[in-house]
């Protein structure tokens, strides 16, 4: 079938392994098909990026989702009562009450998913803030012409500021004008949002401005609102910028017949956008001290503070509201994921009464907001949270205690592998040492490339029968985030995948992770991990002497052989699975740089050679447009990188079309490729050889 959805993500997961369907789904277990026709079990530790609390298609929840489509409940019934709404609404209130310990209601608005929220957040916020605004420049405005008309009527005198004003006129005009055009300047501001540093709020464009992650930010940045990103430990740089940047208007008032100027602040920060838990940022929990510094930052700037609950809340840390254990209370609230129950596409923004603006609601709408088949679904997914007295809570409380200890397990086992455990209840975090320089060229390069939980992901899928994700900004956690039901088996299965990445990490033996990514079929050639623990890499001793060069040579990685001299782990994989392999890591190609080697030269200097390579499958016929991109893009890369000198591999340059290379490649300093280095029908050009050939 010819794919048109999403087809570089497809060759993407392709790459990492994870390119599977899947066609049923119940409580912790989602099935794939297998190329038997038949059903294979993977358990799920991803859970909907935290969307199924209850699991995959629970059993009371279809039920009830079957029994609102029997009844033909309407789904688009715009502008008319909703009790179904309503019901939420109530519930959600007095959970807040218990959890939050608030008197006032909060009002809730309705939308389809956790972005939409967050953006109905920023809308509302920025309403309440432009309502703030009017009432203001009405009331300076009054002001500034009660006090002209008082120095008309000779009952009032300019005091020297205000007749400094306008350069020393002192017309009643005059002044009125200046005044009107100064805090018609300051009232025009621009609205800023604080957000912190790591935190993930969406991806629409409004919502991405919050997302700190420069990855998904950057790109879209020009078409959305001013952010200022803040240290989760260091709120009160917050605080500092707000009063460097504060605008003021002046106010006109009079005093004992004499016309003074006050200065006034203008709110110009709309809201404070925080999460109790980071989940895409790494799995980060907020400390109860940083909660109550970002609060007291919120009463100072005088700004909402906006609490992101949507991957957090619904019972996934063993309350409804994770903020409640840190004694963190918003003014707004956003909800998602889990308040569907996995069936259900919804969110809820909720809204102190006391900060709500009534207006809001003619000001803003969605068609499938708010339809009855949703709240019914969430009215469902509250009642269930909430019996036995809140029985749901304990069991997520108690099954994120279970499956923290054995993670911790793995770590302490591990610890030279896997650097922490994070989270609570059951947003967990699983935190990999960095991997750049393992000593094995196929997991460096991974990690160098950003694609390390995947690549790990994909092979817990196909070796473990284990479904788990990277958070989006911090690639080397691995999310874990099950319903609440999720038994001591699935854990001890969790516990006995990461061990095993674990050894081949530790080992640097890449065989086992390769042949899983490529779907080969059978058992690996070697079950016995090996020890690939790096060597020093001959011609780089201290007899050379300052380096007064940097190189770097483009070479292919597209052959068996190439390969294998490449990864020595990976020698007993056959030349069919190394060939798998290439092809499917198509959509990275350009493979991380290996470490750079030092050659001497004949001036008795020394040139740093620095291979980057790039993985060809050339008898699949790549095409030389999309290679020559790729060639670019390394050549950008190696530049960016301070190298002097960029030579392409003869290979490549025959692959793209290029003009042939000249027998030697001579750069500065006497430093030259010898003849035949690298030419066609080379296997490939590596470190070790590099600095053999090149070495003095």
């Amino acid at each position: 079938m010819h794919e048109l959805a999403e087809r570089y993500l497809g060759k993407a997961l392709s790459a990492w392994g994870l390119d599977v369907e899947y066609v049923r789904a119940e409580g912790d277990t989602l099935y794939l098909a297998d190329d038997g026709g038949g059903q294979r079990a993977v358990t799920d530790f991803v859970g909907g990026f935290g969307s199924l609390f209850f699991g995959h298609n629970h059993p009371e929840l279809v039920a009830r989702a079957r029994a609102l489509l029997d009844a033909g409940t309407p789904g688009h019934a715009q502008l008319s009562r909703r009790p179904e709404a309503q019901r939420v609404a109530v519930a959600l209130g007095a959970i807040a009450r218990r959890e939050l310990g608030v008197d006032e209601p909060y009002e809730v608005v309705f939308a389809n998913s956790g972005a939409e929220a967050v953006e109905a957040a920023m809308k509302h916020a920025e309403l309440a803030r432009v309502f703030r605004l009017r009432a203001l420049a009405e009331e300076v405005d009054g002001h500034a012409r009660a006090a002209c008309d008082q120095v008309r009527a000779g009952t009032a005198a300019w005091s020297p500021v205000a007749a400094e004003l306008t350069g020393g006129a002192t017309a009643a005009e005059a002044v009125l004008e200046e005044v009107r055009r100064r805090n018609a300047e300051a009232l025009g501001r621009a609205p800023e949002f604080f957000a912190l540093e790591g935190g993930f709020h969406g991806k629409l464009v409004g919502s991405l401005q919050l997302t700190h992650n420069p990855v998904f930010r950057l790109p879209f940045q020009g078409l959305g609102a001013s952010v200022r990103f803040v240290p989760a430990d260091r709120p009160e740089e917050a605080l500092k910028y707000a009063e460097a940047e504060q605008p003021y208007v002046l106010d006109l008032v009079v005093e004992d017949g004499v016309v003074e100027v006050r200065r006034r602040r203008v709110p110009f920060v709309a809201g404070f956008f925080v999460e109790p838990i980071q989940g895409e940022g790494g799995i980060n929990e907020l400390t109860a001290q940083q909660a109550e510094r970002i609060t007291e930052v919120c009463r100072a700037v005088d700004c909402p503070l906006v609490v992101d609950e949507i991957q957090t809340g619904a019972g996934r840390t063993g309350s409804f509201f994770a903020s409640a254990a840190i004694g963190l209370t918003g003014d707004y609230y956003t909800l998602g994921k889990s308040v569907g129950g996995g069936l259900a596409k919804t969110s809820m923004l909720l809204v102190r009464g006391s900060a709500y603006v009534k207006e809001f609601e003619l000001l803003h709408s969605s068609t499938f907001a708010k339809d009855s088949f949703s709240c019914a679904v969430t009215e469902q997914v509250l009642e269930m949270l909430e019996r036995d007295e809140g029985a749901a809570y304990r069991l997520a409380a108690e099954r994120g205690a279970r499956l923290r200890g054995a993670l911790e397990e793995v770590r302490a086992e591990f610890g030279d592998v896997v650097s922490r455990v994070r989270g609570r209840g059951l947003l967990l975090g699983f935190e990999f040492a960095d991997q750049s320089e393992s000593g094995s060229p196929v997991i460096r390069n991974y990690a160098r490339g950003g694609f390390f939980g995947f690549a790990v992901s994909g092979f817990l899928l196909r070796r473990h029968g284990l479904r788990l994700m990277p958070t989006g900004s911090a690639p080397n956690t691995l999310r874990i985030e099950p319903s609440c039901t999720i038994d001591d088996a699935a854990i001890g299965r969790l516990a006995a995948g990461l061990r095993d990445i674990c050894e081949v990490l530790r080992r640097r033996d890449a065989l086992r992770l390769v042949h899983a990514l490529t779907h080969a079929d059978g058992p690996a050639p070697r079950e016995q991990l090996r020890d690939y623990r790096p060597e020093p890499v001959p011609g780089t001793g201290t007899r050379t002497g300052p380096v007064v060069a940097r190189v770097a040579y483009l070479a292919e990685l597209g052959t068996p052989a190439a390969l294998r001299r490449f990864d020595p782990s990976l020698a007993e994989l056959d030349d069919a699975t190394l060939r798998d392999f290439v092809a499917r890591s198509a959509p990275v190609r350009a493979m991380a740089p290996c470490p750079p080697v030092r050659c001497g030269t004949a001036d008795g200097t020394a040139v740093e050679v620095t291979v980057f390579p790039l993985l060809v499958d050339e008898a699949a016929g790549d095409a030389v447009g999309t290679l020559a991109a790729d060639v670019a893009a390394q050549t950008g890369a190696a530049r960016a990188a301070g190298h002097t000198t960029v030579v392409v591999a003869p290979v490549l340059r025959r692959l793209t079309g290029a003009d042939a290379p000249t027998e030697v490649v001579r750069g500065p300093h006497g430093f030259e490729l010898p003849p035949g280095f690298g030419a066609d029908g080379d296997p490939g050009l590596l470190p070790v050889e590099l600095a053999e050939a090149l070495a003095v």
